[in-house]
């Protein structure tokens, strides 16, 4: 019996899911747990490979290992979720990023909150732990905060899959491909998916304490990543908002947003501040990210794979 699941997606990123992995092992907990992992490299299989040495090693826990051929991250997911729900007695699903280590507490606080709550989709804090140093300009950028929101309890909505539980049934009421596929390098699948399910009335909380910790590697670090990151959340959050709505009705909700953001983002490279001028310039950036996407534009940020 496995009551809950812990699917981690990887990629060309094994020290990474053996940091992962380790971290699982440590946690204080008498769940009946599984873990899955999907290898989106089925060349190299870097992540299957060091999952079989750690389970050579006598893992803790039932480990299974996927390989998914397709590249794209909403591949993965669906396979995860997949394999999961096959899984006898399954109650949870949650997910991790495959740069992230867990706290030992994670998942008691994840279900502590989900208990508290009801909530069908529970997120928790991500920390950031930077490769190396890095400037005092970047230092102060939103993008490499803690992804923190002070307190836990129900929220109207999580965005994202790098901290996360969600209930089994939930999940399998979205049917066999929860999500879309279409957004395979684009990024963003996850707060769609969240999206739809907030529409169809499940209900969310955030769990503070239940913490994971993420790696940022150098690669990252960068204005042209933090300016085209902006972009890109730009074009996959209107995405999201395409998939249902019109996109005259988005256009016009979104003008407003648009207009401030080129305004803050052309005065705000005035400044002599570099880490300033960075931030406001996303703005534009997330603003023309906007637009591309009611152009029907997709930029692809996950065809390279940072840290790896």
């Amino acid at each position: 019996m496995t009551e809950i699941a812990i699917c981690i997606a990887t990629r060309q990123r094994p020290q990474g899911i053996t940091r992962t992995l380790r971290s699982l092992a440590e946690l204080v907990t008498e769940r009946a747990v599984t873990v899955i992992v999907a290898d989106n490299d089925a060349v190299k299989q870097e992540g299957v490979v060091a999952c079989e040495a750690l389970r050579a090693e006598g893992y803790r826990w039932p480990l299974e290992l996927l390989t998914v051929a397709t590249p794209g991250i909403p591949q993965v997911r669906n396979a995860l979720v997949e394999a999961a729900l096959r899984l006898p007695e399954i109650r949870y699903v949650a997910m991790l990023d495959d740069d992230e280590a867990a706290d030992p507490h994670w998942l008691h606080a994840m279900l502590a909150c989900q208990a508290a709550t009801r909530a069908d989709v529970v997120g928790g804090a991500v920390l950031r732990e930077m490769e190396g140093e890095i400037a005092p300009w970047a230092a102060r950028h939103p993008l490499l905060q803690p992804k923190s929101r002070g307190a836990s309890g129900s929220v109207g909505l999580i965005d994202s899959t790098a901290n996360v539980l969600i209930d089994a049934e939930a999940l399998r009421a979205l049917g066999d491909k929860p999500f879309d596929e279409a957004m395979a390098l684009t990024g963003g699948s996850d707060k769609q998916l969240f999206t739809r399910m907030a529409r169809a009335g499940r209900r969310f909380a955030w769990a503070e304490d239940a913490r994971v910790t993420e790696l940022i590697p150098a690669s990252r670090v960068t204005s042209k990543w933090l300016l085209m990151r902006g972009y890109r959340i730009g074009m996959t959050d209107t995405i999201t908002a395409l998939s249902h709505s019109t996109p005259l009705k988005v256009a016009t909700s979104e003008a407003a947003r648009i207009a401030g953001g080129f305004v803050i983002g052309s005065l705000g490279a005035l400044t002599l501040d570099r880490g300033k001028r960075i931030i406001r310039l996303g703005k534009l950036y997330r603003a023309a990210g906007k637009i591309a996407a009611l152009a029907g534009h997709r930029y692809e940020e996950y065809r390279k794979v940072h840290g790896a």
